[in-house]
């Protein structure tokens, strides 16, 4: 009787995990499509400085204000909603491709390869993150560009790591040795039958990867390391406005708030993702 009780109580899990990853998938997509089309409907140009209505408090024209140099604080955040959000996912798109193609291929190959490609990823992971991007991009010179590459540089090995590992232990599972033992080449094997079983955790990566990757670019531009001066972006909004922070607190509470939001949401589909996965790999063993 335990056993039944068990499988019922878990599909029920695995029933509710489902509802509420579809609904908050749905609420990211139309957070998404919301951050993509908000420009459209700024109220106001935010490049456009007007020094007569500088640090004007919130109005009907203007609803959070505007900054020392006259600009709409609320059409400045929607324009660096759609800049953020861009920049992260091409940051973790072309992360998570390059780690795992180079995870795979240490995971499949092994050997000398294997090791050598694991201990540049090791090499890589002792150094600070962001100390490496603040180098990348002090190099580079300025530009959103320059963010972009330095970001991709550091986190690509995150994947590799995580790709590695999972095909390691797939490798061991007996559909994979059969179909090695059919003489199933190796790159069909991590096509159809490896990476279709590892994807989980490659979508929990990357929805965690999506809240680092606003953080530091976020980071990045608050050190002046990020897009160009003038730029309607959050870090550097906060950037510019810290010495009002004592008179005029709403210049780098709205985008410092709308940060700690957008990364929490990021999270929690992050922690949904990692329940669904889990929850689907109890029912299938039991």
């Amino acid at each position: 009787m335990a056993a039944p009780m068990f499988s019922i109580t878990n599909g029920t899990l695995v029933q509710a995990g489902r509802k509420y990853l579809r609904g908050y998938a749905l609420v990211m997509v139309l957070i998404i499509l919301a951050v993509l089309i908000l420009p459209f409907f700024a109220p106001n140009d935010p490049y456009k400085a007007q020094f007569l209505f500088r640090l004007k408090p919130p109005s009907w024209d203007y609803p959070l204000g505007t900054d020392a140099l006259g600009r709409c604080v609320l059409s400045r955040l929607m324009y660096g909603a759609r800049l953020t959000t861009a920049s992260a996912l091409v940051v973790v798109l072309s992360a998570s491709v390059i780690g795992s193609l180079i995870g795979a291929l240490a995971g499949m190959v092994g050997g000398i390869l294997d090791r050598a490609l694991m201990r540049f990823c090791e090499g890589m992971s002792v150094f600070p993150a962001l100390a490496i991007c603040m180098i990348i991009a002090g190099t580079l010179g300025l530009g959103l560009q320059a963010v972009i590459i330095a970001l991709i540089t550091v986190h690509w090995t995150d994947y590799a790591r995580v790709v590695r590992n999972a095909v390691i232990v797939e490798r061991t599972k007996p559909y994979v040795m059969a179909a090695e033992a059919l003489g199933a080449r190796r790159h069909r094997i991590a096509h159809r039958h490896i990476f279709p079983n590892i994807i989980g955790p490659l979508l929990t990566l990357a929805a965690y990867s999506m809240s680092w990757a606003i953080l530091a670019f976020a980071g990045l531009s608050f050190l002046g390391l990020g897009v160009e001066p003038g730029t309607p972006e959050w870090g550097l909004m906060i950037a510019e406005s810290r010495n009002y922070l004592r008179d005029y607190p709403r210049l780098v509470l709205a985008p410092g708030l709308t940060i700690a939001a957008f990364v929490v949401a990021v999270n929690l589909l992050g922690d949904l993702l990692g329940d669904r996965f889990r929850l689907r790999q109890i029912n299938y063993l039991h």
